[in-house]
């Protein structure tokens, strides 16, 4: 057999018209104060401040009029 009726492998990047394809770090700002400070914020303190924003919705849930028609 010929070696020229193999199929060729294309190994050419895609066209540079083709768009970027945005990452989640890429929308991060590492000067934005408000990220340094949750960065720097020790483990515990970070889940703390988890717990008292998953309270906080669910209080807005129970206390909103749609839920309260809903029982």
């Amino acid at each position: 057999m010929s070696s020229d009726t193999s199929p060729a492998v294309v190994t050419t990047p895609p066209p540079p018209s083709m768009p970027h394809k945005e990452r989640y770090f890429d929308r991060i700002n590492e000067s934005d104060p408000e990220y340094l400070r949750e960065r720097n914020m020790s483990p515990d303190l970070r889940q703390d401040f988890n717990m008292m924003e998953q309270r906080k919705r669910v209080t807005q849930i129970l206390q909103s009029p749609a839920f309260r028609e809903d029982l």
